[in-house]
């Protein structure tokens, strides 16, 4: 009930703000029909349409917006989108993404994501591969609900599709500078422009983006927890007819960083670790949230990354075809002090190797009343996941046996991934007043598995090798009914299935159990997109429930005393929400946004390898919002614009097993930003802060609480107070 009275005194406060603004300026004539919101227009369902025309619940933000609110990486987007969570573990691995409560157990690419990342229709799964920096992007649009039947691939809880500034026939570019505190610089350049006039044309985007760390290494006296990458783009346009184009892409991505930084929130005080650091005379770490730790290696993360995508169009007597093809590969490596103390008991890593190729061909057209579209997807995944434990001197000690000085500990997952799917879909029109669309997608994955493991001391379940394959099938459906009430108000009713296939735990660890099955979702939903007072407010709402059959979860083998997180099936869950999106043109100066999610996100029944109850699903807040603001003032040089937001989570837990220790309370961020730029928009200036009250939260819980060696709860920490000047010029 609570839930309920936030999302209707939200509504109330932006439909009576957007009413209230109306009554000041409808008496000036003048002023009608000129401060009508921005029109955003949308692919989603692989045409082009308005956003307040699509029946499905989806948030774009186009360059602009990107821009506006200094948004750069995934997690920014996250953070201003209803029903989206990321995870922030701190690497760029394992950071688990959650839309509407639906979060994949993909802690290596040998296991499927449950939210699909599209590149200009190219599925680039999550993952290291998948960690874009968002410059020179057109936008990005989050489709929440599974999307099974035009984007198939692993899109059970939703789609974030980013689509990238193409070429153009004239030739313009830019260059940007970021340089704010912890000494970052992020330095980026773009040049687009014709090669041959009407047939070639060109574009070329490099991004450098480094900072130096959040946290202190007081036992190295260094910072740590740094940020060190960069990545470019380069895009061929070819126009050789009006009706037909070849759009090359081919892009490539570096990071050398020194993350995965853990606070210790707590140690247990039987560990062998945690004795030994009394005995020792070294100190324990007393404040998790002091951004100083004690680790006696530097982590170390590195990632290099390739792309290569083609992407053609044309049509054949009122028949669109498209044939997109890529091939993608990164190559990942971590390594970091496990204890996360000043003796070397042991580190570990997760290196992966990974290359993906896939086709996706379609043709579409229309005939009369009825638009229709269908096609075949082909994808191939090789992936190598080689995770390690490597024993240190103060282990060998122990044990009193040098030679685990040293010792790796280690396996390697070879798994390969074949995925086959036709789908199809068709929208009947009977009149201007209603609509109906009807697709499908069947869909084979295919997974088989070579794993090996070496073990010499039985610490982890001992040395093993296991091959094993599986496969299968389902037909996901989607239907979906638009009314269209008047020109400005549509409602829509819809129901999709989406599915996630099978598969094997390819990670470092005892290998009962390698194998677990799919999970299915069902969304039903009920929506309502509104435009109010001559277009100048806009409101969208939508109501969803999703229930889950054979959820995957990941929790701890009880078969090992050691860190061993495998994934396994649990039974059934559910989550039920609304989400509201407003957004509305004041005056000619004032702009106000705002958006809420309020969800209910948990499992029905099943239990973890323990035998204790599930209960709340993880990294699934009850509630997010955002409350954003805009005043523009006019001036000599140009328009000077002040911007603040407030930006809400609500309870999260961190852990599958709901741990106390994991639970984040309800909290807010605060973002202010100003910015001057030239009437022709071809020079910016801005100054900005983000969490400027320094608010500190955590990100994730690593339990190795119950580790006989290490004993202790590791968390990561959320980003803190940052500010800059951006600076950028465009011609």
């Amino acid at each position: 009930m609570l839930y309920r009275g936030w999302l209707w005194g939200a509504v109330s406060v932006l439909a009576l703000g957007g009413s209230g603004a109306w009554a000041q300026t409808a008496e000036d004539p003048s002023a009608a029909g000129t401060l009508v919101l921005e029109e955003i227009v949308v692919t989603a369902r692989k045409t082009t349409e308005r956003l307040q025309d699509t029946p499905i619940s989806i948030t774009a933000l186009d360059r602009d917006a990107l821009e506006r609110r200094g948004i750069d990486t995934l997690a920014d987007v996250a953070k201003v989108t209803p029903g989206l969570n990321y995870g922030n573990f701190g690497d760029l691995k394992l950071s688990p993404t959650s839309l509407r409560g639906v979060v994949g157990s993909a802690g290596s690419a040998g296991a499927d994501p449950a939210v699909g990342y599209y590149v200009d229709e190219v599925y680039v799964g999550q993952g290291p591969g998948a960690n874009l920096d968002l410059y020179d992007i057109a936008q990005v649009e989050v489709m929440r609900g599974p999307q099974g039947t035009l984007y198939g691939r692993n899109t059970i809880g939703g789609v974030i599709a980013i689509r990238t500034e193409r070429p153009g026939d004239e030739v313009k570019g830019s260059v940007t500078a970021d340089i704010g505190n912890y000494q970052r610089r992020r330095l980026g350049a773009s040049l687009s422009g014709p090669l041959v006039d009407g047939l070639v044309s060109a574009k070329v985007a490099v991004i450098r983006d480094h900072r130096d760390g959040y946290e202190d290494n007081l036992f190295l006296d260094r910072d740590v927890n740094d940020h060190r990458t960069w990545s470019g783009r380069a895009q061929l346009l070819f126009t050789p007819a009006p009706d037909t184009e070849l759009l090359l892409t081919a892009d490539h991505a570096e990071a050398d960083q020194e993350t995965l930084v853990f606070e210790t929130l707590k140690y247990n005080p039987d560990a062998i670790a945690t004795q030994m650091l009394r005995t020792s005379g070294f100190a324990l770490n007393t404040d998790p949230f002091d951004r100083k730790v004690n680790a006696n290696r530097v982590s170390r993360e590195t990632l290099n990354a390739d792309g290569y995508a083609a992407n053609f169009r044309t049509s054949l007597h009122d028949i669109d075809i498209v044939n997109i093809f890529s091939y993608r590969q990164h190559n990942y490596y971590s390594n970091t002090d496990t204890c996360r103390c000043q003796l070397s008991f042991s580190y570990d890593g997760d290196p992966e190797q990974v290359k993906r190729l896939s086709n996706e061909f379609r043709i579409g057209g229309t005939a009369g009343s009825l638009s229709w579209l269908t096609g075949l997807y082909y994808f191939r995944q090789k992936a190598d996941n080689q995770s390690f434990i490597e024993l240190g001197s103060a282990t060998a000690g122990l044990f009193g046996v040098p030679a685990m000085d040293g010792l790796v500990i280690g396996s390697t997952g070879r798994m390969t991934t074949i995925s086959k799917a036709a789908f199809a879909s068709a929208t009947w029109t009977g009149d201007d007043l209603v609509d109906v669309t009807l697709g499908g997608r069947y869909t084979q994955d295919e997974k088989r598995i070579d794993y090996r493991q070496v073990d010499p001391y039985q610490i982890l379940g001992g040395s093993t090798a296991i091959k094993a394959d599986d496969d299968w099938s389902r037909f996901t459906p989607n239907a979906n009914i638009r009314f269209r009430i008047s020109p400005t108000l549509m409602t829509y009713l819809s129901a999709a299935k989406g599915f996630k296939s099978g598969g094997f735990n390819d990670a470092l660890g005892d290998a009962n159990g390698i194998s677990f099955g799919p999970e299915s979702l069902w969304n039903y939903e009920a929506g309502l997109k509104t435009e109010l007072f001559d277009r100048r407010l806009s409101l969208n709402l939508a109501a969803f429930a999703m229930e889950w059959d054979s959820i995957q979860i990941t929790a701890q083998n009880p078969a090992t005393t050691f860190y061993n997180p495998i994934i396994l099936n649990a039974g059934k869950a559910h989550s039920r929400g609304v989400e509201v999106e407003a957004s509305a043109r004041v005056t000619s100066r004032l702009r106000l946004t705002g958006n809420l999610s309020v969800q209910d996100a948990a499992y029905d029944k099943g239990t973890l390898p323990n035998g204790k109850p599930l209960n709340h699903i993880p990294f699934a807040p009850t509630y997010t919002g955002l409350i954003e603001g805009e005043y523009a003032v006019p001036t000599p040089v140009g328009l000077l614009t002040f911007q603040g937001e407030y930006q809400m989570r609500g309870r999260t837990y961190l852990t599958t097993n709901n741990d106390p220790d994991g639970r984040v309370g309800a909290y807010g961020l605060v973002n202010l930003r100003v910015a001057l730029a030239s009437d022709d928009d071809r020079w910016r200036v801005a100054l900005y802060g983000r969490n400027v009250f320094d608010k500190t939260y955590m990100t994730r819980l690593f339990d190795l609480y119950d580790n006989t060696l290490n004993g202790q709860k590791l968390i990561t920490l959320g980003a803190p107070a940052t500010y800059g000047v951006e600076f950028k010029v465009a011609f």
